[in-house]
């Protein structure tokens, strides 16, 4: 198995040695660099994986010639110091990606709903760290940025969910073709795609109990989501794992 196959197997110690390997005949491989900021992310060392994917960071948004405005790896980043309790940081990062896509400085944004992820996760950040202003911000920016869209480009469903324009039933559907829950997590099962996009429902649906004061539904949706299986790309399943570990959860 190769580097990336590895990683996909959740063996991450294999994948970090197959990288190492890699790197020590090509240290600028970006791509194995990615990989191994992958795999360390997993493996919650956070303190090793953040310069890899500062690295990253800087690879994209130096391509000024192909990608002009590319935000780079800065979500990524925002939660890796969320993850080691600089909040602050977190939250200054996240609102700059946010600013920087309402003045055109990011004009590559992280989905194809232009930039609800952002906004997504910095209520989510503002309302953990009893920033209220923060979520406010937030929530108006996908209030008014949603209307741009198609309504149904992901995660656009999820932000319609947070403003009450769609029942949590219709928003399952559209993650997994499922209105239950029970059937949603089994179809996440064996479809990636479904599994990502489920993770990225509960993990949401939580925050907006957060924000509503349901601590205790808010945790739970958050170990709903840490129990499927780590899809990698999100940083919703992170976030999850976070959250369930600084209730007392660690598994």
């Amino acid at each position: 198995m190769n580097a990336r196959d590895l990683l996909w197997a959740h063996k991450y110690v294999e994948a970090i040695a197959a990288c190492g390997r890699l790197l020590s005949i090509k240290p600028d491989d970006i791509a194995a660099t990615s990989i191994m900021a992958d795999a360390l992310r997993a493996l919650e060392r956070y303190e090793e994986a953040l310069p890899l994917f500062e690295r990253i960071d800087a690879h994209e948004k130096g391509r000024e010639n192909i990608t002009p405005g590319h935000p780079g790896r800065q979500m990524d980043i925002s939660c890796l110091y969320w993850f080691m309790g600089d909040h602050t940081k977190a939250i200054a990062l996240m609102r700059g990606m946010v600013d920087g896509i309402l003045d055109g400085s990011i004009q590559y944004s992280a989905d194809i709903a232009g930039g609800m992820t952002q906004g997504l996760l910095l209520s989510y950040m503002g309302v953990t760290a009893h920033c209220s202003d923060q979520v406010t911000f937030a929530l108006d920016y996908m209030r008014k940025r949603t209307r741009k869209y198609f309504l149904d480009s992901w995660p656009n469903p999820v932000v319609r969910y947070h403003l009450g324009e769609i029942s949590f039933g219709d928003l399952l559907a559209k993650a997994t073709g499922q209105q239950e829950l029970a059937q949603a997590v089994e179809v996440a099962r064996v479809k990636l795609l479904s599994r990502r996009q489920l993770c990225v429902v509960l993990f949401h649906d939580g925050v907006k109990s957060r924000i509503q004061g349901d601590e205790g539904h808010c945790l739970a949706r958050m170990r709903e989501c840490y129990a499927l299986e780590n899809p990698l790309i999100e940083h919703e399943w992170y976030l999850a794992r976070y959250e369930v570990e600084q209730a007392g959860g660690k598994s």
